[in-house]
């Protein structure tokens, strides 16, 4: 048998597979690397692309803050405007009271009847003065009931006496006005 020396074949076969080895790790290690450096950048691209649409919210919530801080500011405007024109439509609707008032006063006395002093406290009259006699002041407490302008009268004094030389009634009544609501424009 002839005798071949192998060696210098398998030396040159192991060099060649541990280079192939090597290239296959450099080009594992080269990959891998590559393979991280793009997942960071896909990664880092994701992140960048939240921030900004982060820093997008961020900034549209700070202008519908102004603008709901304007519309509370309106609102509070309208209602301070609502309630001046409330005071407004009730002077308007109180303002011909007085003259209907002195107007149904003077249709409810009747003959004999002498007013020395009248008063108002909020929505209630005071009336003083004198009478020919106690049916006088019963009859002006009935007309004074009958009339759309007043509340049912309550007599507070009654008390015989002498006014100008004749003889009178003296009396002291309390008259609730009667106020209609007025109507709420719609």
């Amino acid at each position: 048998m002839s005798r071949v020396n192998l060696l210098p074949w398998r030396r040159a076969q192991r060099q060649r597979r541990q280079r192939e080895f090597l290239t296959m790790l450099g080009a594992g290690a080269i990959g891998a690397v590559a393979l991280v450096a793009v997942g960071e950048l896909i990664a880092t691209g994701l992140v960048n692309g939240q921030e900004a649409r982060n820093d997008l919210l961020r900034s549209e919530i700070a202008i519908l803050d102004v603008k709901i801080r304007e519309i509370r500011d309106i609102q509070a405007q309208k209602t301070k405007l609502q309630a001046r024109m409330d005071v407004i439509q009730e002077l308007q609707t109180l303002r011909p009271m007085p003259v209907r008032l002195f107007d149904a006063l003077a249709r409810s006395t009747p003959e004999g009847v002498f007013l020395t002093n009248f008063g108002q406290n909020e929505t209630t009259l005071s009336l003083q003065g004198w009478a020919q006699s106690n049916a006088r002041v019963s009859s002006y407490m009935h007309e004074l009931d009958a009339s759309d302008e007043f509340n049912p009268s309550t007599l507070r004094v009654a008390r015989a006496g002498e006014h100008r030389s004749m003889h009178a009634s003296q009396f002291d009544l309390q008259v609730p006005q009667h106020i209609a609501k007025p109507e709420q424009p719609k």
